[in-house]
């Protein structure tokens, strides 16, 4: 009974942290708690530097009277980059959604209510 009594059953929490804001035991270093999605260190929050004037985007001019409610206003011509090639254009048949238990239908008849 003394052999029992002197294990430590505590040393499965070695290497362990518990989250701030849940209480989730996780890995000690996790940057995320995998419970809540708490961010806990601030790696991810790391300073870089800011991108080179030729990296950066310039902002496109928009008129705001471009997204008027004003029903005389023009619609602007707007192009998007994209890639041509992976379109591809819709051939073969029309698509039937019967089931096969279903009786084919021979002749459409008009059904008036009298």
């Amino acid at each position: 009974m003394t052999t029992e009594m002197s294990e430590d059953k505590l040393h499965i929490l070695q290497g362990m942290e518990s989250c701030p804001a849940c209480g989730t035991i996780a890995n000690k270093g996790t940057l995320r708690c995998p419970e809540c999605g708490t961010f806990h260190g601030g790696l991810h929050l790391e300073e870089r530097a800011p991108p080179l004037p030729e990296q950066r985007v310039e902002p496109k001019n928009v008129d705001p009277n471009d997204y008027s409610v004003n029903p005389d206003s023009a619609i602007v011509d707007e192009k998007f980059e994209g890639d041509e090639s992976a379109v591809k254009d819709w051939k073969g048949g029309s698509s039937d959604f019967s089931f096969e238990d279903d009786e084919k239908c021979l002749k459409d008849e008009l059904i008036h209510s009298d």
